[in-house]
């Protein structure tokens, strides 16, 4: 079948009304892997921000996606109604989705001033996901964005028999424990009075959400899903002071009185920080090329002082050019250079990516193992942060790893203060196999874990108490699920754990609301806006 690709791009000029000014800068069929949508992208050439995006399906021609990126979008009347908003959205879906009968289920939400609106079909009055469409309106109530689903798998049928409720419950609270952690809450994030975040010691329930097969009974997934992987304390090594690299990677002290000017590319800020070069940065080849101060991390770009070629900008429509074009120098950036992320407060290395082609392309086998690879990135901690063994656990290593070759190894390093750890925080460090380097490192707020440590929390709830304060929150809904898993899509009915309620606040503000820890020291019930 021929396809009239003239058809679709004057139908793509109709779905939306492009300004005059703006240019056609991409039109390609997408995604390039099973080309399935012709997509067109129009840009406002004065600024970069502003596009238009429309995505036909190649086959029907019908609208699969629309994005419109164009500035005053969160300007506009914000007195309109729900009834207003679902009014222009179903007359855009009835003249742009061929299929809009069939989305039986309905939801709007309103966040941060713009109305998402979902349609879904539903089976037996829950809705099947991957289906319908998904549109959003700004405070105008104009159309920004819409997004066809492209359902593969087929109609699911209603069981004649479902597990009781109750006993999946049941189910779910004989294997719930509830454990203590350290968070840090944002009033932004949680119910919470004050305006500044909090440190608390809590209660979290371990699973905090089950999905239950409804017709056997059966988790979908095996408890284990749920759970993060089991970390243990890391002994000491000896520490060889004869190495050249034996300072900590670290602001000097003198220095951090000196305020940093972050956009000054000389080579002041390498010549403040001790034992550089153990990152493999060379002030005699990298530049520093970029920077920037968020007033809690200074973000480093280093490259090779020698210049890249510049090839001849492309003037065709195509996915890659569109792209080169777009982000190509960013991504030479990124070939052979360093990016190194410094956390303020304390001069740690909070963050380090370095990544080479030639490392990318080369064909050389792994010739170190995991364990000679963990002992290249405790040699790395040493220096970045010498009292790692005081806060940090090592994952435990999944079973058989050293069967499999890798380019690299990672090594996921959770924080505990004392035996308690801190809420899902966690290091990483991973090694190249073929060179030993250290080719990423994702650091922890060393300043958040230095107040963590003197809080001296002390918990006076005891994890029963807790459990029966969570456990009376906890309830049952039934969900479809889609399973990727088989041969091909298909639908599972489900139960599904959750502690999510309506509040009982008025509607301008969230209106669901999550418990999600118990204070273990207070007993308050602590709720997360979702």
């Amino acid at each position: 079948m021929s396809i009239d690709y003239e058809t679709l791009r004057t139908k793509a000029k109709t779905i939306v009304m492009i300004p005059d000014h703006y240019r056609l800068e991409m039109e390609d069929n997408t995604p390039k892997s099973n080309e399935k949508e012709r997509s067109f992208i129009w840009e406002d050439p004065e600024k970069n921000d502003c596009k238009i995006e429309v995505a036909l399906d190649l086959e029907t021609g019908d609208l699969i996606r629309l994005d419109i990126d164009m500035e005053d979008k969160n300007t506009g009347n914000q007195d309109n109604s729900e009834e207003d908003a679902r009014a222009i959205a179903d007359a855009f879906l009835m003249k742009h989705n061929p299929d809009h009968t069939a989305f039986t289920w309905v939801n709007i939400e309103e966040r941060q001033n713009f109305r998402f609106i979902t349609y879904r079909e539903e089976v037996g009055g829950l809705p099947l996901p991957d289906t319908g469409c998904e549109i959003t309106l700004d405070n105008s109530l104009n159309i920004i964005r819409y997004q066809s689903e492209q359902k593969t798998a087929p109609r699911p049928k209603w069981s004649d028999s479902i597990v009781d409720a109750k006993n999946v419950r049941q189910q779910v609270l004989s294997d719930l424990q509830m454990k203590l952690t350290m968070v840090t809450l944002y009033p932004s994030m949680y119910e919470m009075e004050g305006t500044q975040p909090e440190y608390r010691l809590v209660y979290e329930a371990i699973p905090d959400r089950r999905l239950i097969n409804a017709i056997t009974g059966v988790d979908h997934f095996g408890i284990e899903h749920y759970l993060m992987p089991p970390s243990h304390p890391i002994a000491p090594i000896e520490r060889d002071d004869t190495d050249s690299l034996g300072d900590t990677l670290t602001f000097e002290e003198s220095e951090k009185e000196k305020p940093l000017n972050p956009n000054d590319p000389s080579e002041e800020l390498i010549k403040n920080i001790a034992a550089w070069e153990m990152l493999g940065i060379d002030p005699k080849l990298y530049v520093l090329e970029k920077s920037k101060d968020d007033d809690e991390r200074i973000k480093l770009l280093y490259k090779l002082k020698e210049e890249v070629d510049e090839e001849p900008e492309s003037e065709t429509l195509s996915v890659d050019a569109y792209i080169k074009r777009k982000w190509g120098d960013s991504l030479r950036k990124l070939e052979s250079s360093f990016i190194i992320q410094i956390e303020k407060s304390t001069g740690r290395l909070a963050g380090f990516f370095h990544w080479t082609e030639e490392e990318k392309e080369t064909t050389a086998t792994a010739s170190l193992t995991r364990k000679q690879c963990w002992e290249k990135a405790e040699q790395f901690l040493q220096h970045v942060f010498p009292d790692y063994t005081s806060y940090l656990q090592l994952e435990v290593d999944q079973e058989n790893m050293d069967e499999e070759l890798r380019d690299h190894e990672f090594f996921y390093l959770p924080v505990y203060i004392g035996n308690i750890p801190v809420n899902h925080e966690r290091a990483m460090v991973s090694v190249s196999t073929l060179t030993g380097k250290i080719c990423s490192y994702m650091g922890v707020s060393y300043e958040e874990i230095l107040e963590l440590a003197e809080r001296n929390f002390c918990p006076v709830l005891t994890p029963e108490k807790a459990f029966d304060r969570y456990s009376e929150h906890v309830s049952i809904r039934l969900k479809w699920f889609k399973d990727l898993d088989e041969n091909s899509p298909v639908y599972r009915l489900l139960y599904e754990s959750t502690t999510t309620c309506q509040a009982d606040v008025p509607l301008s503000v969230d209106r669901n609301r999550e418990l999600k820890y118990i204070d273990a020291c207070s007993g308050e019930l602590i709720w997360q806006k979702v």
